[in-house]
């Protein structure tokens, strides 16, 4: 999905003033809130190149799991003494339950269909921890999906220049944001395309599919950003 701006991924968020550590603070703290689990572990789903999982690791044993190999990549080099696996959030095996999940910055979006959501929440569910909790971190709405928006992003670095520039599609129900770069270093410039696929799910979906899996479903409006978030509590 990444596969033309894992390596600058990091540098572009940073340029919008992505905050991880206050999310990541945020999260903690509801965490500590509602878990009864006890312990420590974490799983960071859908982490990329391991920016939350990294500010987790202050407070909690944290593994990352990813789909995208180039995102891990870079995850890796950056948090040597965090475990990072390859896996589907649709289907990942790890053998082991965690007192905390989190999928965050809307990586849910990415199953793309109810059927699915719906399997991925039952997997997170089969890691949980009695007493754990699940934060997920919505995409957008039917309702706020807006086509034809255009937005850019820069990155001013000495060495490094980008222009983002991406357009919002819709396909159905599903969201398809085209992205197109310009990235210039001492080597040259270089196009990119990428097109990313995300479901649109309503709050009553995501409400469902939650409770479906036998959680108890808080919605906080505001969440870590902005974007609202889902916290499901295994009883």
């Amino acid at each position: 999905m990444f596969s033309k701006s894992a390596a600058y991924y990091d540098e572009i968020y940073a340029s919008i003033g992505k905050d991880y550590a206050r999310e990541s603070s945020k999260a903690h703290r509801l965490i500590q809130k509602y878990s009864s689990a006890g312990g420590r572990t974490l799983l960071d789903v859908a982490c990329g190149t391991g920016h939350h999982a990294g500010f987790f690791g202050e407070n909690y044993q944290v593994t990352g799991l990813d789909l995208d190999p180039g995102m891990l990549s870079i995850a890796r080099n950056k948090y040597p003494k965090i475990r990072f696996y390859t896996g589907n959030m649709l289907n990942f095996k790890l053998k082991k339950r965690f007192d905390a999940i989190v999928c965050l910055f809307s990586s849910i979006g990415y199953v793309k269909t109810r059927s699915n959501l719906q399997k991925a929440l039952s997997c997170m569910d089969r890691h949980l921890a009695p007493g754990g909790v699940i934060l997920i971190e919505p995409w957008f709405s039917p309702k706020q999906w807006h086509v034809g928006r255009v937005f850019t992003t820069q990155v001013n670095k000495p060495d490094l220049k980008i222009v983002r520039m991406s357009r919002s599609v819709l396909r159905g129900k599903i969201s398809v944001i085209e992205f197109q770069y310009l990235i210039g270093t001492p080597q040259g410039i270089e196009h990119a395309v990428e097109h990313h696929e995300l479901g649109l799910f309503t709050h009553t979906e995501y409400v469902r599919a939650l409770r479906s899996v036998g959680l108890k479903v808080i919605h906080d409006a505001e969440g870590l950003d902005g974007r609202g978030l889902y916290i499901g509590i295994k009883s």
